[in-house]
């Protein structure tokens, strides 16, 4: 990997803004997740909507430690030979071992003005509006998204401000990978949940107690559906317009429901559990 990518400060830049991609480092970097992709029999269905060339953003549902990216990233290169670059919550880059692990694999730091160029610039991105939030639900919040996706409106005005289309991406099985022994809440006022919460800044951080299958998740197969694409209708001067930028936001949400719906019936468990955001 670059030095870029290790000391970007060297080049007047911060981690996570270091755009260019070794590609020697990010193929061996996927070759580093073939155990567990094999593990979670990692499938997609649909995978020709995804766009061959040409900018786009791909917006899916969250799990438990954001595996979900990871795969994504894997399948569709291997499978399209297009490069997602994943935008990431800024914590991730915060960590001094996992921040060089993400850069290696593509993942750049969500940040508004850097996706409006990396989508200019005709490039695949990726991102979870329901951010750390979705990734640590409640057992009974399986595959829920408006609660958690809150005012969580920018990935529209970037795509309003590029003209980029949005493919939604659903995971299923992603809430599956862990149990849950202790919730978020729970661990609130856990010693070591207040120690991240001081060091990344915000109590958002604290994240349940999970186990799994001994030292591994729980072996669960992993399903991507791919929707239709939602091209933008509307430009620039749209995303001061609330309506406009809530119905964009809504489609996208209805459109990722009903590909979950579609998974965990075709795997024959009941249908989410719905509530309103």
């Amino acid at each position: 990997m670059s030095l870029a990518q290790y000391f970007p400060f060297l080049y007047g830049k911060k981690h996570g803004f270091v755009t260019r991609l070794d590609i020697s480092a990010f193929e061996k970097s996927l070759k580093r997740i073939d155990f567990m992709a094999n593990y979670f029999d990692v499938s997609f269905e649909n995978i020709e909507k995804i766009p061959s060339e040409g900018k786009g953003l791909i917006v899916g549902n969250h799990g438990p430690g954001g595996m979900d990216a990871v795969f994504l990233i894997k399948y569709i290169y291997e499978k399209n030979k297009r490069v997602v670059r994943g935008l990431a919550d800024r914590a991730l880059f915060k960590m001094p071992v996992g921040r060089v692990g993400v850069a290696q694999m593509g993942v750049i730091e969500g940040d508004r003005q850097q996706a409006i160029d990396m989508l200019n610039e005709g490039h695949l991105l990726s991102v979870y509006p329901g951010g750390i939030r979705e990734t640590a639900k409640k057992p009974d919040e399986k595959y829920q998204l408006r609660q958690f996706w809150g005012k969580a409106d920018g990935f529209v005005k970037v795509c309003l401000e590029t003209g980029a289309p949005i493919i939604p991406v659903a995971c299923v099985g992603i809430d599956e990978v862990f149990s849950q022994l202790r919730t978020s809440e729970q661990m609130q006022n856990n010693i070591f949940m207040k120690l991240c919460q001081r060091y990344m800044g915000s109590d958002k951080y604290t994240t349940p107690l999970y186990i799994g299958r001994g030292l591994l998740p729980h072996k669960v197969k992993l399903h991507y559906l791919v929707g239709d694409a939602i091209e933008m209708e509307y430009g620039p001067d749209a995303i001061d317009n609330p309506k406009i930028v809530s119905s964009i936001k809504e489609q996208v949400i209805v459109a990722l429901e009903d590909l979950l719906d579609k998974g965990l019936i075709d795997r024959h468990v009941p249908k989410r559990q719905k509530r309103d955001g």
